[in-house]
């Protein structure tokens, strides 16, 4: 059995935000040879769940990695396989330099994105999303706790938080240096797009997931196989026993790579990437 990690947007999905119909036959072919194919993405876990849910990946075989892998959730039995959350107090911090910074910050709480304001970059994620939001006064009173449990039952920890600035994306490198004096070692960075930084439990990378389900489900890392386009996508790529790079990949995630796709996302490269090391 062979588990195979893939990125969603610019690898998995076409620029128009599809998988074509090449990949579609590819994918099923290796679930039904017993492999097994892990979406993993920095959106949050409702908006990829919705996406299995229209490619009809919620069934054995399938599995979500969301939020950077903060979440790993089986599609086959509909439960979180893992959790990695954060304190309040750590976002707080990152939304109120964040803010000073002329950024926008937001995390999230089950199906909506959570904000102290609301800017154009709120907005606008969230139609990208498909999800809604909601601007609160002070995000600690949102997930605020009572007896070491969350007030609201509904809402629990943040798992993680996003900057994202109106700015040049130098400007945002800069930040992410001067988060670093105080958040180093306490929790992990990364862009997953040039204009937004995310900020994650120290374990929460894509990585950390490969790792922890091969361990999981007993398969050798030797086993593993992770495609990506981006610097969020370089932990999963340099953890699997083969790190794939798209074609259209940034520069720095081709560096990470063992195998370069010849076909870009447009042009079915994740079936490419199944024929050669899955199948």
């Amino acid at each position: 059995m062979k588990i195979l990690f893939t990125d969603l947007d610019g690898t998995l999905l076409t620029d128009d935000k599809r998988i074509l119909d090449a990949d579609m036959a590819a994918i099923h072919a290796m679930i039904e040879a017993g492999h097994k194919f892990v979406m993993t993405t920095g959106r949050p876990l409702f908006s990829v769940k919705r996406l299995a849910e229209k490619y009809g990946f919620l069934q054995p075989g399938f599995f979500l990695v969301s939020f950077n892998g903060g979440l790993v959730y089986d599609c086959g039995t509909n439960e979180p396989i893992l959790t990695r959350r954060i304190s309040v107090d750590e976002v707080k911090y990152i939304m109120d330099e964040a803010h000073a910074h002329g950024m926008h910050a937001h995390t999230y709480a089950g199906d909506l994105v959570v904000s102290e304001y609301e800017t154009e970059q709120l907005k606008n994620y969230c139609r990208t999303m498909q999800m809604d939001y909601v601007v609160v006064d002070d995000i600690r009173k949102y997930f605020s706790m009572e007896n070491g449990a969350p007030i609201n039952v509904v809402v629990k920890p943040p798992i993680k938080v996003n900057v994202i600035t109106p700015f040049e994306h130098s400007g945002l490198v800069e930040f992410r240096a001067e988060m670093r004096k105080t958040t180093e070692g306490k929790l992990f960075d990364v862009f997953s797009k040039p204009e937004m930084l995310e900020f994650s439990h120290m374990k929460s990378n894509k990585g950390d997931a490969v790792r922890f389900m091969a361990d999981f489900y007993k398969v050798p890392i030797a086993d593993t196989i992770a495609v990506g386009d981006e610097e969020n996508d370089c932990p999963m790529i340099e953890a699997a026993g083969v790190g794939v790079a798209m074609a259209n990949a940034s520069e720095v995630a081709k560096m990470c790579a063992d195998y370069v796709t010849v076909r870009d996302n447009n042009h079915a490269g994740i079936s490419e990437v199944i024929e050669k090391f899955v199948l």
